[in-house]
C-alpha cells in the first residue's frame, strides 16, 4: 500500500502548474499531503487547478508568476514563502518547447528558448535555494527531457540544448546543496502526450507509433511524469541527489 502521506505538510511550488505536466505534478503532490502553490501565466488556468484542488479537500493557492520576470525573482519567491511560512519543495517545469532544424534556428529563437528553458531555471533555483539554506532543508526537482541527455531527434537544437543545460544546472546545486540538506535532481520525459507535444513530428508519424519504437508499447502521460517527481520530492529520495530519472517507456535504449 502506497503511504499517502508522503508529503504530508510540507510546502510545494509547482512553476508553469496550470496545465499538462505541470498540473499533474501540483495534484500529485497535493494528493499525497503537500500544500501546493500552483503558479502559471495563465491565471484562468492555475486559479481552476488550485480550486478544484481546494474543493476537493486539498491545500492549494494559485499565484500568478513570470518565471522570465527576473527583476522581480527574489521578491516573488519570497512572497510565495510567506504564504505557508516556507517552501519545501520547488519544482521548476515552466518551459516551451520547439521543432526547428538546424538550419532554421534564428537568434531570436535560440534566446527565448534558453530564457525561458534554462535562464528562467537557473534563476528560480537560485531564489529559493537561500530559503532553503535557512531552513536547512530543501527539494530541487528539474524538469529536463531526453532530449537534453542525447539530442532533439524531433525537438529543435536550441531546446534539447537548453535541457542539456539544466541537467548540469542541478548538478551544481547539488554540489552546492548537500551541506544545507538540500537534494536537486532532474526528471526527463520522453514521449509524452500533451498539448505542447501537438506539433512534433512522431505524435502523427506512423513510422514513431510506440508499439514500434517504445519497449513498453505507450506514449507516456502527465501522471508518469508526475509520479518520478512524488519520489524525488519525497523523503524516500534522501540519498539523491545530482541524478536523474528517466520517464520514457526504455525509449532511451533505442
Amino acid at each position: 500500500m502506497i503511504n499517502k502521506n508522503l508529503v504530508e505538510g510540507k510546502v510545494a511550488v509547482v512553476t508553469g502548474s496550470g496545465q499538462g505536466i505541470g498540473k499533474a505534478i501540483a495534484e500529485r503532490l497535493a494528493e499525497f499531503g503537500a500544500k501546493v502553490i500552483i503558479t502559471d501565466i495563465n491565471n484562468e488556468k492555475g486559479q481552476e487547478v488550485a480550486d478544484n484542488l481546494s474543493a476537493s479537500g486539498m491545500t492549494a493557492v494559485f499565484r500568478r508568476f513570470n518565471v522570465t520576470d527576473f527583476e522581480n525573482m527574489k521578491s516573488c519567491v519570497e512572497e510565495m514563502k510567506n504564504i505557508f511560512g516556507r517552501i519545501d519543495i520547488w519544482v521548476n517545469n515552466a518551459g516551451i518547447t520547439g521543432t526547428a532544424r538546424v538550419d532554421e534556428i534564428t537568434l531570436s529563437d535560440w534566446d527565448r528558448m534558453q530564457e525561458l528553458d534554462l535562464k528562467s531555471v537557473f534563476f528560480c533555483t537560485q531564489a529559493v535555494y537561500e530559503i532553503m539554506k535557512a531552513q536547512n532543508y530543501g527539494k530541487l526537482v528539474h524538469i529536463s527531457s531526453m532530449a537534453g541527455e542525447r539530442g532533439g531527434r524531433s525537438s529543435s537544437c536550441a531546446y534539447s540544448s537548453a535541457k542539456a543545460g539544466v541537467l548540469n544546472l542541478s548538478k551544481c546545486f547539488a554540489l552546492s546543496g548537500g551541506k544545507y540538506n538540500i537534494t536537486s535532481n532532474c526528471v526527463c520525459p520522453g514521449r509524452t502526450l500533451t498539448a505542447m507535444a501537438e506539433g512534433l513530428s512522431w505524435l502523427k508519424d506512423p513510422a514513431d507509433a510506440p508499439e514500434k519504437t517504445i519497449p513498453l508499447c505507450r506514449f507516456g502521460t502527465p501522471d508518469d511524469i508526475a509520479n518520478a517527481v512524488l519520489f524525488l520530492a519525497s523523503d524516500l529520495s534522501s540519498y539523491i541527489t545530482g541524478d536523474v530519472i528517466d520517464v520514457n517507456g526504455g525509449l532511451y535504449m533505442k
